[in-house]
């Protein structure tokens, strides 16, 4: 046992220094490993939030122009969700916009997925309105990771809807 440095005395079982610094070296690797992986995970969701939003964002505009009706998505920015509505009772004017009572698509808002975060918009109060026309108020949506990735959403004039990195 000559020229060998051991780490631990007492019992049966000894392991050399080299032996101790490879196991230290694949658990560090191992961990490595799973935090870049949450990393990707957490793109990936977001990356799928921001499509899922800019499809939803394109049904609402050819509902609008289909029906000849008023279409709408609240965003909720605390609640990290949004609902779409439509207009019910009431009417749109070139002057006033879409005035009237409005109801729900569905009965629940669309959550975003797990880790998440609605940023922020730029719509007016929260809300991007769509005319009969199928034309949307301008504005942009900006998604965030936990990560820290950034996914921005963005409505124009025309109708077109862009999705880009932050």
């Amino acid at each position: 046992m000559r020229g060998k440095v051991w780490f631990a005395r007492g019992g049966t079982e000894r392991f050399s220094l080299v032996e101790s610094a490879v196991a230290v070296g694949i658990v560090g690797l191992a961990l490595a490993l799973a935090l870049s992986g949450r990393g990707l995970v957490y793109n990936r969701r977001l990356a799928g939030a921001a499509r899922a939003l800019g499809t939803d964002i394109r049904w609402v505009e050819q509902r609008a122009r289909t029906e000849r009706r008023c279409w709408r998505v609240v965003f909720d920015p605390g609640e990290e969700s949004y609902a779409i509505q439509y207009l019910e009772g009431g009417r749109w004017t070139p002057s006033g916009g879409c005035r009237g009572s409005w109801s729900g698509y569905t009965s629940a808002p669309r959550r975003l997925p797990t880790g998440v975060d609605l940023q922020s918009t730029t719509f007016g109060g929260g809300i991007l309105t769509v005319s009969p026309f199928g034309h949307p108020n301008a504005g942009t949506v900006l998604l965030r990771s936990p990560a820290g990735e950034q996914r921005r959403v963005t409505v124009n004039v025309g109708g077109r809807v862009t999705i880009a990195p932050q």
